[in-house]
């Protein structure tokens, strides 16, 4: 789960360039430049103050591709000069720079709050630190420092640990954007790349202090032939050790299951 804060901050990395005058004439040897393409059209709506561009369109800035079919990007004038307060991206979004990539059916950047949201039927991020998608909604906010995915996430992280949950979400530290704090909330599962250990609970919080997973509500610990069940877990990061702990206050015991290794002939 550590590994969360690379992949949720590359893309707030990703998303948070700001963008010029999406229609202004273009110096192709210039990198700071904005590079607008479309198959069938750039328009401009003065009055309505705002930009659409039509037809496969590839946006260029920095490093960054945005690819789409629709892209909308609204300003407002302040001080006789145009500010651009927000853009829209529709249908087969896609957004590079150097190896990460995501993807959806629907991207808004609300360029003041600097709030990034990518929603639609299934959006996914992938970078050299890991994967991850989602069935509804990947939202960032750089501001607050905040991250959250909903909608049956999945996240594969660079040592092949897989993490299923209904929502994640994850707040990082102000001065280097490193996570401090990760809430995976509903079904959650966690496999280990070991084949046959899994640990299953309705909530698990990581907590960068300690780097210690800690789980509760209907844990299951599951290594190979073994089985622990109760109301709370732990699980070190550090030492890849799991725990079970019981309630005694509800009267909870902790249970376990144990089953001989078979042996091969």
């Amino acid at each position: 789960m550590i590994n969360i804060k690379h992949y949720l901050f590359s893309l707030i990395f990703l998303t948070s360039l700001s963008f010029t005058a999406l229609a202004k004439q273009v110096n192709q040897e210039n990198s700071t430049d904005l590079s607008v393409e479309a198959d069938i059209s750039i328009e401009w709506f003065e009055k309505e103050k705002y930009y659409l561009a039509k037809g496969n369109v590839v946006l260029k800035k920095n490093g960054l591709t945005l690819k789409a079919n629709i892209v909308r990007a609204d300003y407002g004038i302040e001080n006789g000069v145009n500010i651009l307060k927000n853009i829209t991206a529709k249908e087969e979004v896609i957004l590079t720079k150097g190896k990460s990539r995501a993807t959806g059916q629907f991207m808004t950047y609300d360029v003041e709050k600097k709030i990034v949201i990518i929603s639609g039927s299934f959006q996914t991020f992938s970078s050299p630190t890991g994967y991850v998608e989602s069935k509804k909604i990947i939202m960032f906010d750089d501001l607050k420092n905040k991250a959250m995915a909903k909608g049956n996430v999945k996240i594969i992280l660079s040592n092949k640990n897989v993490i299923f949950s209904d929502s994640v979400k994850a707040d990082f530290t102000t001065k280097d954007k490193s996570l401090y704090k990760a809430i995976a909330k509903g079904n959650v599962i966690i496999e280990s790349k070991e084949k046959g250990k899994k640990s299953k609970a309705d909530l698990a919080i990581y907590n960068s202090s300690d780097e210690v997973v800690r789980l509760s509500g209907n844990v299951i610990i599951i290594n190979q032939n073994s089985i622990l069940n109760g109301s709370k877990g732990i699980t070190n990061l550090k030492t890849g050790m799991s725990n079970i702990i019981g309630n005694p206050k509800k009267k909870e015991r902790v249970k376990g299951i144990f089953s001989p290794i078979k042996k091969n002939k």
